[in-house]
């Protein structure tokens, strides 16, 4: 994802970032392949040789861990943690926009919400 502020993460808040990466691309669209846009909907490509199926960026059990941690994580962190990592209509700066939130808060916000996620989410696991 484009971002148009890059923070400095520490190495243990890294894999966080990582993980909500992840989650964000698998709550997107499942990682699918996507059919030709054809008149009739219906083409499909013929198979190439070599052609191996695509593999997903975290298993459905993973992805349920990273919600139940998301879901713990207070009201005012998380909604910045789900505009930046889940894609949405929106880019995660017109988001902070309408919240009317400053700059300098959002990052602050986005540091303390993936601690206390990272420290939530091990626990659980």
């Amino acid at each position: 994802m484009k971002r148009d502020l890059e923070i400095s993460i520490s190495p243990e808040l890294r894999q966080a970032d990582e993980l909500l990466e992840r989650y964000g691309k698998w709550a997107q669209d499942r990682y699918q392949k996507r059919r030709c846009g054809s008149a009739e909907g219906r083409y499909i490509a013929p198979p190439t040789p070599g052609e191996a199926p695509m593999v997903p960026f975290m298993s459905d059990f993973n992805a349920m861990k990273v919600q139940h941690a998301l879901q713990v994580v207070p009201m005012q962190y998380r909604r910045v943690l789900q505009a930046f990592y889940i894609p949405q209509a929106k880019p995660h700066h017109a988001v902070r926009r309408e919240l009317r939130i400053g700059v300098t808060l959002w990052e602050r916000s986005r540091l303390e919400g993936l601690r206390q996620f990272w420290n939530i989410y091990r626990c659980a696991t």
